[in-house]
């Protein structure tokens, strides 16, 4: 196997074509990575919580429930009422939305306090679809979305990081760093794919996604850069090598 400054130069455009439209690529996955996820816990950036927020969801309450205590402020509900019309609408929400308990004990509330208001130039929430729209409490990714993006990222991702591997093994570099780079975007990929489901079941797993998103595509890159360095600013070995003073050639 000829190493990279070796090829001829239709084999090195040829490499070179590859990896620069790839690597382009990898870089715009990440920039969607950052721009869809920045900024979920309301703060600029991409934070933990923001990994969190995407996979697990904010289940601590839904925006029904973040806004009940301002609403019932602005719309001059009694403070002796304002429990009791907490507590039925956290146990319709943790209920699941149920459109009886609506009729029977939601309703009548928003009727009574909300529409008054809410009737009149503002978002009119007496109806159910409206009503349970807001009442949603975010679950984060659905499992169908994950499995989707599995199927589409592992495909994708195990070609690009085997063509990228199978190029930079024709690197002079040593072994243990093409252990390391060809073999560590695989394994990477795989624990921030299993750090997807785990943090759906627990927030505390979303590490997996942070160590695997940090060690995949940003090494397949690296491996990519060190290419094409190599490629074409390296010298190629010498082909033909003057044989030894003294050497014989035999024929036949």
């Amino acid at each position: 196997m000829k190493s990279l400054p070796d090829l001829s130069l239709v084999e090195k455009i040829l490499f070179s074509g590859f990896i620069f439209l790839v690597g382009l690529g990898l870089l715009c996955a990440e920039a969607y990575t950052y721009i869809s996820i920045a900024g979920l816990n309301g703060k600029p950036g991409v934070q933990i919580q923001d990994l969190v927020i995407h996979y697990y969801g904010n289940r601590s309450a839904s925006k029904l429930q973040t806004m009940l205590p301002s609403m019932m402020v602005m719309a001059h509900v009694p403070v002796d009422e304002r429990g009791k019309m907490e507590s039925v609408v956290n146990r319709w929400v943790k209920g699941g939305e149920s459109k009886s308990y609506y009729q029977q004990q939601v309703r009548p509330l928003i009727n009574g306090n909300c529409l008054k208001c809410h009737a009149i130039g503002m978002p009119n929430i007496g109806t159910f679809t409206l009503l349970k729209s807001q009442a949603h409490v975010d679950m984060g990714m659905p499992y169908s979305a994950m499995l989707m993006n599995g199927m589409i990222h592992l495909s994708t991702l195990g070609v690009i990081y085997f063509l990228a591997g199978w190029i930079f093994v024709r690197t002079r570099t040593a072994v243990w760093l093409k252990i390391v780079v060809v073999g560590l975007p695989f394994l990477a990929f795989f624990l921030d794919f299993a750090g997807w489901f785990l943090t759906k079941q627990n927030p505390n797993f979303v590490w997996l996604v942070l160590v695997g998103g940090v060690l995949s595509c940003p090494v397949a890159l690296l491996g990519m850069a060190l290419s094409l360095l190599q490629m074409w600013f390296l010298k190629p070995m010498e082909k033909d090598k003057q044989a030894a003073p003294g050497e014989l050639v035999q024929n036949g």
